[in-house]
């Protein structure tokens, strides 16, 4: 995204001179967790007659993010000083960049601010909705590929056909997490799994066996340590800055550590409906 230097209104910006004691900056966190990129932009105005706009819905602190190879462009938009942002990394590859600004959010007639440069004295200024009101902080970052990896399910988990069995059941006793299935269950799961409806089906089967883990494993951590499926997600787990230790606990419930792990796949299966419904319309 290139930044113009110079526009036929005033733009609080470090490399020009339209306002005198004035700054506006952006500080910009970026991380990973749980198969999204989390953006934290923390805002710093310091100039009232800008600062009056946004307070009073003319004007707001606004974050665009773009990338060039997989054509993501996105604006994200905030009145408050700090502005919290997630996205599916699955949309993010290689180079990203952030930009921050602060826009006209209605139209503006009649400009004043005390802290003008004395060439925009008696001046007759407008703002269209949209225009830029300041220019703040921007970075670059590189999302590498090895970050792209999704959790490879197949490596710790089995899905297998219960003859016997009415209800599914889950076995953590071995180097993978058996997940048996009574026989009806099974052939769907077997014709479907690789189907259009795969998320839905990971919903189905796998959320609630996840959930049937984790809340094994207060009281179980040092029987089940040694088993591959352990080390697995005790990785996954680390790698985000969580302690497994904390699952299955009030910070942090088996339900919501599954739904972490698998990266919500409740909203992707929900989405995955919606998608298939369209066609069929």
């Amino acid at each position: 995204m290139k930044i113009n230097h110079s526009y036929p209104y005033p733009v609080l910006y470090m490399n020009n001179d339209d306002y005198l004691d004035s700054s506006f900056n952006t500080k910009i966190q970026v991380y990973e967790s749980f198969g999204e990129v989390k953006i934290q932009a923390e805002f710093e105005l310091i100039n009232q007659g800008i600062q009056d706009l946004i307070d009073n819905h003319y004007g707001v602190y606004l974050v665009h993010i773009e990338c060039g190879q997989t054509s993501y462009r996105q604006a994200f938009q905030s009145s408050k000083k700090t502005l919290d942002i997630s996205i599916p990394t699955s949309v993010l590859r290689g180079k990203i960049l952030i930009h921050s600004f602060i826009i006209a959010s209605e139209k503006i007639e009649n400009y004043q601010n005390q802290l003008l440069n004395d060439w925009f004295k008696d001046i007759a200024i407008s703002f269209e909705k949209g225009n830029l009101l300041a220019i703040g902080d921007a970075i670059e970052t590189t999302l590498f590929e090895e970050n792209l990896e999704l959790l490879n399910l197949p490596s710790i988990a089995k899905i297998t056909k219960s003859n016997k069995n009415e209800f599914m059941e889950v076995d953590i006793h071995s180097n993978f997490i058996t997940i048996s299935l009574p026989e009806y269950e099974y052939n769907q799961y077997a014709s479907n799994a690789n189907s259009r409806l795969k998320n839905t089906i990971l919903s189905t089967v796998i959320v609630p066996s996840l959930v049937y883990v984790f809340s094994k494993l207060q009281d179980n951590h040092e029987d089940l340590e040694g088993y591959t499926w352990y080390q697995v997600l005790e990785k996954i787990f680390v790698d985000n800055n969580v302690n497994i230790h904390d699952v299955g606990t009030d910070s942090l419930s088996a339900l919501k550590a599954a739904q972490m792990v698998l990266r919500k796949p409740i909203r992707t299966s929900l989405e995955e409906i919606e998608k298939r419904n369209k066609m069929e319309d």
